[in-house]
């Protein structure tokens, strides 16, 4: 009996390269994006060390220079955001299981916490005066 081969197909290397994760990408992406934008801000703010001449070809003109500002500020929130991405996707279902405490809980939270700081105040208060009496003591002063 013949066997049947099975047809291998050659995957473009192309599709290999563009869907393979390197190590370091999301973090060169990221600090691309942040300086991306921090470009994009001190465009739009016209101020800082860094300035567009008014001769400068098509970005002279104070309009074109807010249009490529802007529009280099919304592809680095894409950036930013294609990075954050993949940690903030898992946790939603979290976040969803999620219970509130209701209005008696909170207020009963709310007061231990006060009370636990006030009493921590206190003894901080009590501790540097202390502190500053032996203070005295040891330098001979009033």
């Amino acid at each position: 009996m013949a066997v049947k081969e099975k047809a291998v197909e050659k995957e473009s290397k192309l599709k290999e390269i563009l869907v393979t994760e390197y190590r370091w990408e999301n973090l060169l992406l990221l600090i691309l994006a942040t300086l991306s934008t921090a470009l994009a801000l001190i465009i739009i703010i016209n101020q800082g060390p860094i300035s567009i001449d008014s001769s400068f070809p098509v970005l002279g003109n104070r309009t074109n220079q807010l249009i490529f500002a802007w529009v280099l500020f919304v592809i680095s929130m894409l950036g930013i955001g294609l990075v954050i991405a993949p940690f903030v996707t898992p946790s939603i279902p979290e976040i969803k299981k999620i219970t509130w405490a209701t209005r008696s809980q909170f207020l009963d939270h709310s007061v231990r916490v006060l009370i636990f700081i006030l009493f921590f105040v206190f003894v901080i208060f009590a501790f540097d005066i202390v502190v500053i009496a032996l203070l005295n003591l040891v330098s001979g002063g009033n």
